[in-house]
């Protein structure tokens, strides 16, 4: 009788040899795993909660999952995708502008009104639409950070930090709404693609996607910004090369420029045109406010004096430069400039336009990139399972808080 001679991997214990396994899918096929995982959670976590759901005028007591997937801003969606859009802005008794579908963006609608063509009804089109968005997200995610980071800290730490934006876009805690008829779905997976195209210098793809994500959620405006730092960046590597940008190279450049610009101003102008009022969007986005209009910075003035009282502008203002001193340091250098730039310009955007209150952790999650330095250092950090766990936790907080409605009146989510 012969020896049978058994290898290293047989040797192994099963968990180490189950690890080895996990390790060698290819990258993409594991990050879409943790997405399906992830959203698996979620939907428990929705369905337990549908349990504790009173009547309210979206849903009876006690409701069933799919009638969770049609709350809140879900509405608004439902409209568009069935009915369209008014053709002039809704006005009260008084001739205040009233809500209306004309402050919501059209893309996700219209993507689920395609589907709802095959018999699916608006709530499993609308919840497919953001399912499938998400996770183009989510592994797009792990292609952009992987690029940006490995030139900077190696392939290994890129790797990890990169690993680390995709697994915490999967898990944030708001991230069931990357399964119900909302447009964080679309807008992200949108906006990792723009990112990837201009960080490979693809520039009318780039173009194309801004132009996109302009009709798909209100986060157009700070693309500008990112566009500026990318073309200045590459004119100032010409200079001290002692080369100059091709005139085509240039032409796209600028053309980039001219869409990412408009992107942000596509919608608003396209509310003019369907209602013959100038101010249609802005007017209605004023509904939504206390005063009746959108007044840069002052909600956030407010809120935080709502919040935490005389000293939370002393607070506000000193959380802010904390982030941009954080954002300048030498360990988010390893972002690089263009994702550095949008995690800026976005906040800087949102203390313009946002009146912040619940709805400020589900604007957050298109910081993705930041989720890439809970991947490094990795001696000095928090391990990724203790991430996870938080994630984990503050979902079902999230969830049980924000999108369980209690009537009459409740914070949105």
């Amino acid at each position: 009788m012969t020896a049978v001679q058994t290898t290293g991997a047989a040797r192994l214990p099963v968990r180490s040899r189950l690890l080895l396994r996990w390790l060698r899918l290819p990258v993409a096929v594991r990050v879409l795993a943790v997405y399906v995982a992830a959203r698996l959670f979620s939907a428990a976590v929705l369905a337990e909660v549908a349990r504790f759901q009173p009547a309210s005028t979206w849903t009876p007591a006690n409701p069933g999952y799919g009638d969770l997937l049609r709350m809140w801003d879900a509405t608004w969606y439902e409209q568009i995708a069935t009915g369209g859009y008014p053709d002039a802005v809704p006005l009260g008794s008084a001739g205040d502008p009233q809500q209306s579908p004309l402050a919501f963006y059209p893309v996700a609608p219209l993507l689920a009104r395609v589907l709802m063509g095959t018999g699916l009804s608006f709530g499993a089109a609308g919840a497919l639409v953001s399912l499938l968005t998400g996770a183009a997200a989510a592994v797009g995610i792990e292609v952009l950070l992987r690029r940006a980071l490995r030139e900077r800290v190696g392939a290994t730490a890129a790797r990890r930090g990169a690993w680390s934006a995709a697994v915490l876009f999967c898990l944030a805690p708001p991230s069931l709404v990357y399964q119900v008829p909302y447009t964080e779905g679309p807008a992200v997976a949108l906006l990792v693609g723009f990112l990837l195209c201009l960080q490979r210098r693809r520039y009318l793809p780039a173009a194309l996607l801004a132009l996109l994500l302009g009709l798909t959620r209100p986060v157009a405006v700070p693309l500008s910004v990112v566009v500026v730092v990318h073309l200045g960046l590459r004119a100032w590597a010409g200079h001290r090369d002692g080369t100059v940008l091709g005139g085509r190279e240039a032409l796209r450049g600028l053309g980039l420029l001219a869409a990412s610009g408009t992107a942000g101003l596509l919608w608003p102008f396209t509310a003019w045109q369907l209602t013959g009022r100038p101010d249609a969007y802005t007017a209605t986005m004023g509904a939504w406010r206390s005063g009746g209009e959108v007044v840069p910075l002052a909600p956030w003035w407010g809120v935080s004096q709502y919040v935490l009282g005389p000293v939370g502008p002393v607070v506000l203002v000193l959380a802010l430069a904390a982030y941009v001193a954080w954002l300048c340091s030498a360990r988010a250098r390893a972002l690089g400039p263009e994702l550095r730039a949008w995690c800026l310009a976005y906040v800087g955007y949102l203390l313009l336009v946002l009146d912040p209150f619940t709805s400020l952790f589900r604007y957050l999650v298109l910081l993705f990139p930041l989720g890439a330095l809970a991947g490094l250092r990795p001696g000095r950090r928090v391990p990724l399972t203790g991430w996870v766990v938080c994630c984990l936790a503050l979902q079902v907080v999230w969830t049980a808080w924000l999108w369980r409605f209690s009537p009459p009146a409740d914070w949105p989510p």
